[in-house]
């Protein structure tokens, strides 16, 4: 099956080398999908537009620039059909068992009450509908699952407060994650998520979640880092826009900040220089150059970040939108649009003409002698 092992073919023997060929292949990916982005902004741009000077439309010589929100309510009334379909009452969910054991009258009520709770307390319906916006705005939806405890204790009583226990859905932004676009199958094909964190926020996954693997010392060490780079200005990092992280406009600016990038790959990688197979691995590289994590992935299905697309498309995983050929028909009907209300201007206030010795004016209405 193609595309089911990320190889390697430098050194990946330690862990700096680890971090080094991760980074570079989530760089080699982002490049692959680089036309699939633009086309994502310039249908998100045209989605939210409130006139035409944000999208493609302001190329185009018209005065006015209004625009006609076509995309934008097709959007809203498949958000809607689509949330109505998956949940057309508040009794939607039903368990159908595989044998007469399973569905004994007792084990089904037991077995959907217990379901419900999780899935109210746990805002189901609300992350579905995130998805379902994914669905429709990218045509690919990403979503991963996450055991969560929000219970806490009251620093000053000492009383425990209950929280949700459970498993919780968890959206992955389509712009967050990276995936090798000629793979046969999504779902076991190798994936890396990004992600930004506050320093406080990886310290509490560390304290919080032993399980999950992180190494403080290379925490600690990052922490480090920052406090030494606090001190320098601009003047003293003369390379620094060689080197720049997503979301800030210099590696300085990144490291003067309080967050952290954390890069992670999920999946099966293959050793070419040592000839060694890696299976079913999480690891996790943070300001693109340390790994914080390198463990076996704890979930019993293995792969736990799963895929939908709406339109297949052949020999390419990242799939089409519902939205993605009426691009051409908005810009349209925003052309039409405005270039009516141009020759209505000009009909209803004529250019005038001016003879003798005249001061310059800017022609409009009402606005020459």
């Amino acid at each position: 099956m193609a595309g089911r092992t990320i190889d390697f073919q430098e050194f990946i023997g330690t862990p700096d080398a680890l971090a080094s060929a991760i980074v570079s292949q989530y760089m080699d990916y982002d490049m692959r999908r680089a036309s699939w982005i633009n086309e994502k902004k310039e249908l998100r741009n045209y989605i939210f537009a409130t006139d035409t000077t944000k999208t493609t439309n302001s190329t185009l010589p018209w005065k006015n620039s209004t625009t006609t929100p076509k995309l934008c309510q097709i959007r809203d009334n498949l958000h809607a059909n689509y949330m109505a379909a998956l949940f057309p009452n508040d009794d939607w969910l039903l368990w159908e068992g595989d044998d007469e054991d399973s569905e004994a009258e007792e084990k089904r009520k037991v077995i959907s009450s217990y379901m419900k709770n999780k899935l109210r307390y746990s805002n189901f319906e609300t992350i579905i509908s995130s998805l379902v916006y994914d669905y429709i705005d990218y045509g690919n939806v990403f979503a991963t699952s996450e055991y969560v405890n929000e219970t806490r204790t009251d620093e000053e009583t000492g009383e425990v407060i209950p929280g949700y226990v459970g498993p919780k859905a968890t959206r992955i932004s389509p712009y967050d994650i990276l995936i090798n676009p000629t793979a046969n199958d999504i779902n076991y094909s190798p994936k890396i998520t990004r992600s930004v964190k506050s320093l406080g926020e990886v310290q509490a996954d560390i304290l919080d979640h032993p399980e999950n693997g992180y190494l403080q010392g290379v925490f600690d060490d990052i922490v480090s880092t920052r406090k030494n780079v606090a001190g320098l200005g601009p003047q003293d990092v003369k390379k620094d826009e060689g080197y720049q992280v997503d979301g800030f406009g210099s590696i300085l600016q990144y490291y003067q900040s309080n967050y952290v990038e954390l890069i992670e790959l999920q999946g099966d990688i293959y050793d070419t220089e040592t000839n060694t197979l890696h299976k079913n691995k999480i690891i996790t590289i943070v300001d693109r150059q340390r790994v914080i994590r390198n463990v076996v992935n704890p979930s019993w299905r293995g792969n736990s970040i799963r895929h939908a697309g709406w339109r297949l498309r052949p020999d390419n995983l990242y799939a089409m939108g519902p939205l993605d050929n009426l691009v051409g028909m908005q810009y349209r009907i925003d052309h039409l649009e405005n270039l009516k209300a141009d020759v209505f201007d000009m009909i209803a206030h004529p250019i005038a003409k001016v003879q003798g010795f005249v001061e310059d004016f800017t022609f409009g209405p009402r606005r020459y002698s």
